[in-house]
This record gives structure tokens, C-alpha cells and sequence, in this order.
């Protein structure tokens, strides 16, 4: 579950500061790269975005080993990336190569009216990881017309299907990745791409009720890692994510950056985590999967963590599938002791509340909550980025094994440096108010995420 924000984005010259392997441990003992006031936090802005670099601090105190492990953390988020695209909607990796195609190559007027439309289109592709948008679902409407745009195909010999042109052109053509309406059949009226095209909601309830057990104190994330497609009889079959099946040249090279984490893994308890999460990679086993999140949740006293695998199901109208995710995190200590108050006296929040005695927990069960810093985030969690996280999703393994929470806090920083006092002064009401949430508002703002995190999750 994520508490989300603002989009932003890592600039990608931070994994510089990695050493190279010959360089002596030592080497990595200097002074630390303290956050600046005259980092520029708002990079661009277009459309309804807002594009925000943010900073990781403590970055240069990790050890050498440390610095390798992000590395290969971050090389397997980045062999996961086309994932997402193709998990949102079926024409997006289409779509996105013949953008990038032309940015790349048109050599014509840049100066035009719809070359600007052109440019910001494109980017909301870039930013949503597909044509729809990232949190309203409804397809982009692009403000440049068909003629001009097959004009670009034309200059930079750039080709896509009439079926593509009609994705991006036609209103009426898959016009939101994730339809609740009621009055709709869900699946259908959803363009996300775990679906085939032809199923229908209710061919889905029926697989489903015959396949989970219902019974089951533990029951696997049925349908999380896999996409439902039609055989050529009708009937309907899982075809799973792993090495081997669906995404499995991605998913391969996201394992082998795995089997480098494992040789510097900080922990015997993060190295059985990377050899869990290696293992439900290759068999895409579900019981894996729930052993690896179980394991995950316990490993907590390591300096670096991370989020990786089909995780979130916000994407699928019927809730079974999970987005590829991952983030990559470092510990940030001292906010981290700051909150550990609420950690500590969770179960005073939940007797507290004001929800009713029925609903309340008479013991909430291992509530870990630390503040981060994220240091790459891909997939699902970008570039719109969560600003905390707890995980995992599993109602019994978060009963029975705890959870962990964290609140992503360069992330919050980034986000409250680039806001600026404009709305603040819009939205108070005198002069006293506004100076009381200038100065207290950044940290009740991290108050909040805390409480929603640790307490609102936990309860």
C-alpha cells in the first residue's frame, strides 16, 4: 500500500558516486554531501505536472560493498522497466519507441505550435508510462492532429499499425486503463494488458471462484504474476511472469543482477531475501512469493532495503494483478529516531482512536516503521512516487508476521521545497496562520505520513 504525492524524478547522475571495484574501501570514508539550499528541486513543468529532482543525503557515507548492492539493485529495477509499460496497455512500448524514434530523429521545425503540442505529449507518455494517465486512468487526448503526426512518422521513417494510430487518435478506442464503473463490465471496458482482449468479467469471477480456496488461513495472491488469456477452445489459462514465461528475457537479466546482490548482501537475512525473491522470479510459485514477503518483512536492521516485484494490484479492476515495482532505499537514522516514537506507542493510537471498540485491535502485531531515502525508484513507483510505503499486501502475513512502513523523506523534502509559500498564502486565512504553517507544516506534513503509515496501516 502506498501514501502518494507529487511526481518526481532522480537525477540519474547519483549513482556516479559509485566507486569502481579496485578502489579501496577507504576510499569511500569522506565527508558527506549535505543537501543544499541552491539545489534546484522544480526541473520542468507542463500540462498538470511537475517534475522534481530530489536528493539523497548519506549517500556518500555508504561503504563500498553498500555502493555495489545499490548498483545492482538498481540494474534490476532498470531491466524491469519496459514491464510496466506493457502491463498498463498493450500498444504502449509501441507507442513509446515510435515517440522516442521521432525525438530522436526529426530534423524538420521545432518551432511550430504542434511540435510543441508534440513534445508535451510525448513527455505525459514518458511520465504515465503509457498513453493513459497515471492516477486519472483516461486516455491522453493529443493536441496535434493525425496528419501531422504521420507527417513525423514520414521525416524520420518512423512506422506503427493502423491498430496503433487508432489507440492514439480514437477517443472512443480503450479510453481508460482502469474502468470501476459498476454499470460496465470491468474487464472489458478496462485497456490494461492483463486481460486478453476477448475475456469478459464474468468468464474472470468464474475462474476465480473455482480456483481460490476459500478455506485457506494463508491463501496465495492468486493472479498476481500472471497475465489471464484465452486458449483456443475458450477455456481460460494463467500465463505466469517468471524466467521462462511472460517478460522473461527482463525478468532473467533482473535475476542475474539478483545473484550479484547476493554476494554483498548486508545480512544473512537480506541475503535469504534476494534468494527467495531469485527463486519466485524463476518458478513464479505464489507459496514462494508469500515465503520471500514473510522474510522481507523481518529483515529490518540493514542500512540499505528495497521494494521489488509484482506488488500493487490498483491496476487490475479486479484486483488480482500486480505492477512491477521497485524501489531503492537507504536508511535515514536520524528521522528515523525522530518517529520511532509512533512506532513504539502504536498500540496507544489504536485504543485512542475514534473509530469504534469493535473495530480496534487488542494487539497490533509488528509495526516496523523507519524514515528513507529513496534512491531509485522504477516501474510502478515512477516517476510519480510514492512518498510512503507499507508492504506487504497480504492481510494474513501482515496479521500474523507484521508489516513494514516507511515514509520516503527526500522524497517529502523534495515535494515541500518545490511547493513554494504561493498556495500557502492562497489558503490561509490570516497572517498568523500562515506563519504557523510555514514554520510547523513541514513537519506536521511528516507527522501525517507517519501516522497514516504506521497507525492507519497497522490498524
Amino acid at each position: 500500500m502506498k501514501y502518494w504525492t507529487l511526481a518526481s524524478i532522480l537525477a540519474l547522475s547519483i549513482l556516479s558516486a559509485c566507486a569502481p571495484a579496485e578502489q579501496k574501501e577507504e576510499s569511500t570514508e569522506m565527508a558527506e554531501a549535505q543537501p543544499t539550499d541552491e539545489f534546484e528541486y522544480l526541473a520542468e513543468q507542463f500540462a498538470d505536472l511537475k517534475i522534481i529532482r530530489y536528493q539523497v543525503p548519506g549517500f556518500d557515507k555508504l561503504s563500498l560493498d553498500q555502493k555495489k548492492l545499490a548498483y545492482y539493485l538498481y540494474q534490476v529495477s532498470l531491466a524491469g522497466r519496459d514491464i510496466i509499460w506493457d502491463q498498463n496497455y498493450r500498444h504502449n512500448l509501441s507507442i513509446r519507441k515510435a515517440l522516442e524514434h521521432i525525438v530522436s530523429n526529426y530534423e524538420g521545425d521545432k518551432t511550430t505550435k504542434d511540435w510543441e503540442n508534440f513534445m508535451v505529449y510525448t513527455k505525459r507518455v514518458w511520465f504515465a508510462n503509457g498513453i493513459h494517465h497515471h492516477y486519472g486512468m483516461t486516455k491522453f487526448t493529443p493536441e496535434f492532429s493525425q496528419d501531422y503526426f504521420k507527417s513525423l512518422m514520414e521525416a524520420t521513417s518512423t512506422e506503427v499499425s493502423d491498430e496503433v494510430l487508432s489507440a492514439i487518435f480514437d477517443p472512443a478506442v480503450d479510453a481508460k486503463r482502469v474502468n470501476l464503473d459498476p454499470k460496465k463490465d470491468l474487464v472489458q471496458a478496462s485497456a490494461n494488458n492483463f486481460y486478453d482482449p476477448s475475456i469478459t468479467e464474468a468468464e474472470v469471477d468464474a475462474y476465480y471462484a473455482e480456483k481460490i480456496d476459500k478455506t485457506s488461513a494463508t491463501p496465495v495472491s492468486y493472479g498476481l504474476n500472471s497475465k489471464l488469456v484465452k486458449r483456443d477452445d475458450g477455456s481460460l489459462q494463467e500465463v505466469p511472469w517468471k524466467v521462462g514465461g511472460m517478460y522473461g528475457a527482463a525478468i532473467e537479466e533482473m535475476v542475474s543482477w539478483l545473484e550479484k546482490a547476493v554476494t554483498v548482501a548486508e545480512s544473512e537475512d537480506q541475503r535469504k531475501g534476494f534468494e527467495l525473491l531469485i527463486e519466485f522470479y524463476k518458478t513464479g510459485d505464489l507459496k514462494t512469493w508469500d515465503d520471500y514477503s514473510i522474510q522481507w518483512t523481518k529483515t529490518t536492521g540493514d542500512v540499505l532495503d528495497y521494494i521489488n516485484g509484482f506488488i500493487e494490484v490498483y491496476g487490475d479492476s479486479k484486483g488480482f494483478r500486480g505492477t512491477y515495482e521497485s524501489i531503492i532505499q537507504m536508511e535515514d537514522f536520524d528521522a528515523s529516531a525522530r518517529m520511532k516514537v509512533v512506532a513504539d506507542n502504536v498500540q496507544w493510537f489504536e485504543d485512542n482512536s475514534s473509530i469504534l471498540d469493535e473495530h480496534k485491535k487488542a494487539s497490533v502485531t509488528g509495526v516496523t516503521y523507519k524514515v528513507v531515502n529513496a534512491i531509485m525508484e522504477a516501474g510502478d513507483a515512477s516517476p510519480s512516487t510514492p512518498i510512503g510505503v507499507n508492504l506487504p499486501n497480504a492481510n494474513w502475513i501482515r496479521a500474523n508476521h507484521g508489516s513494514k512502513s516507511v515514509s520516503l523523506g527526500n522524497i517529502v523534502e523534495a515535494y515541500s521545497q518545490a511547493g513554494g509559500k504561493s498556495m500557502l498564502k492562497e489558503f490561509t486565512l490570516t497572517e498568523e496562520e500562515f506563519n504557523r504553517s510555514d514554520e510547523h507544516g513541514k513537519l506536521a506534513s511528516k507527522l501525517h505520513t507517519a501516522l497514516h503509515e504506521v497507525v492507519g496501516h497497522a490498524s
